[in-house]
């Protein structure tokens, strides 16, 4: 899935990593009450990383679709990617739907959840790296420059 020639799943994708990836950290910090706005960043943050990685799974599912069943590795593990992906909106759900209200500090259950999340978010990324940087998956040919294979100053 492309907008203006530019894949849109790797650029969604920068804002679930950043925002479900911090909010263990923020758990953490509201549990041991070492900041005092930390729980609200946290509620906020995974809000924001919860409704982005909706968002990243609609675009990644377009670009799977479009992989070749010929390439039956790739798509294994382009399979595995999703499958990760989906339960890490279902950690980060879970977590999200025993939070409590925005101000409260979390429980243990939660912040567990979110941990368990930042760490299938990981292998998440790894994965969705594996596809990009190793088996090319939505990268176009690489142009000449000049549309040209040859050197013109020669």
């Amino acid at each position: 899935m492309r907008l203006f020639g530019h894949p849109i799943h790797p650029a969604l994708v920068a804002f679930p990593i950043a925002l479900l990836g911090l909010t263990p950290v923020w758990d953490v910090l509201a549990m041991a009450g070492v900041m005092s706005d930390a729980g609200l960043l946290a509620y906020y943050g995974q809000l924001a990383g919860l409704i982005a990685g909706g968002l990243a799974v609609v675009t990644g599912f377009a670009d799977l679709l479009k992989i070749p069943e010929s390439e039956a590795a790739t798509v294994k593990v382009a399979l595995t990617h999703a499958g990760f992906a989906l339960g890490v909106l279902s950690l980060f759900g879970l977590a999200f739907a025993f939070r409590g209200p925005r101000t409260s500090a979390p429980g243990l259950m939660v912040v567990a959840l979110d941990v368990a999340g930042a760490l299938a978010l990981a292998v998440t990324g790894w994965l969705g790296g594996e596809l990009v940087f190793r088996r090319a998956v939505g990268v176009e040919a690489r142009k000449p420059p000049g549309g040209q294979g040859k050197d013109k100053a020669a």
